[in-house]
């Protein structure tokens, strides 16, 4: 009776525990089943957005300013020799000694330099045309960095160089007996003073509207 006893005790406890774990292994298989998620489709790359073409008519315009700056400032290189000529013939005249062609000369020079305000005048026109189309491109900005290249040596040149070269013309002329070098010659000498400096103020202003011209075309 004794051993019955037991062995349904025995039954009791197992059954539950064997229930138990049979129900942990259909969970833990169950978990186990799980699909793998799908992996998230790639993300096309956005497209590179095509670099616009520069026209070449404003790469030419460009070149074209540049070209014209280079030749003016190539032109006024010996300015300030050819006007220093011009004042050792006029203390020549002013010590007595005869120099036919220095009237002439001089108006030669006052006309060269009314011409080179008239270019200048123009390209300060053209500049202002390129700020207005400029685009941020390297082949432009190459360029633009040409042109402020020599508007600068060009403001430097008629600043501290032809400015000084006129001004000591006009003194020394002016201080010379007009019966010697004549009322015109005078007013000559006067005429080329001031027009150096209506060139040292063009040059100026060209010289900052080729600084922005560099920045506005800077990649």
């Amino acid at each position: 009776m004794k051993k019955a006893l037991l062995l349904l005790l025995v039954a009791s406890v197992v059954s539950p525990a064997y229930s138990l774990d049979f129900s942990l292994d259909k969970l833990n298989l169950a978990d186990l089943d799980v699909k793998a998620a799908p992996a998230p489709a790639p993300v096309p790359a956005a497209a590179v957005k095509a670099e616009e073409e520069v026209p070449q008519d404003l790469v030419y315009k460009f070149q074209q300013l540049k070209n014209d700056l280079w030749r003016l400032e190539s032109d006024t290189t010996w300015l300030r020799s050819d006007i220093n000529r011009l004042e050792t013939d006029a203390r020549r005249i002013e010590q007595g000694t005869s120099s036919p062609f220095f009237s002439s000369d001089l108006r030669r020079m006052s006309t060269d330099m009314s011409r080179r305000l008239n270019d200048l005048q123009r390209y300060a026109l053209d500049m202002k045309n390129l700020l207005n189309l400029a685009r941020k491109d390297a082949k432009l900005n190459q360029l633009a960095s040409d042109i402020e290249w020599d508007a600068r040596d060009l403001d430097n040149r008629f600043q501290f160089d032809v400015i000084n070269a006129a001004q000591s013309l006009e003194y020394t002329v002016r201080r010379i007996d007009p019966k010697l070098i004549g009322y015109d010659t005078q007013w000559t000498a006067s005429d080329l003073s001031r027009i150096c400096r209506d060139i040292q103020w063009k040059t100026r202003d060209l010289r900052w509207d080729a600084q922005e011209l560099v920045r506005k075309t800077r990649p």
